[in-house]
């Protein structure tokens, strides 16, 4: 029997270890944009999602364009985060890159990269 104290550790590891099978699992790009479209920036996102709300909020006040796709009620998001092995909301897709989660020093970087984000952009 495993002690109550080794628990926690050992489903972390799986955690982990899941995580990390479905991290590098390659995408069809070219499904994925027949899924969401040929905007350069999409949002995949769920209505009830915090950090879905804070990462559009950050976009429009950025002036980035971009598509939106929530995963529970839209067909194409649904396939979208299907394509994904999407864990959790938001995703956000520029180009071929994507980022998982609320994480907007990376997102800024990327969009800077892809020449997507305005000159007078806010910070």
């Amino acid at each position: 029997m495993v002690s109550r104290l080794l628990r926690p550790l050992l489903l972390a590891c799986l955690l982990g270890a899941l995580a990390a099978c479905t991290r590098g699992v390659p995408v069809d790009q070219t499904e994925l944009r027949a899924a969401v479209g040929s905007e350069p920036v999409v949002l995949l996102s769920a209505s009830w999602c915090g950090y879905c709300r804070k990462l559009r909020t950050d976009l429009k006040r950025w002036g980035v364009h971009f598509a939106e796709y929530d995963v529970e009620q839209s067909e194409a998001g649904a396939r979208a985060f299907a394509l994904l092995h999407g864990r959790g909301v938001p995703i956000l897709l520029v180009g071929d890159t994507r980022s998982h989660g609320y994480v907007p020093n990376q997102v800024r970087k990327t969009l800077l990269a892809a020449g997507l984000l305005p000159a007078n952009a806010p910070d």
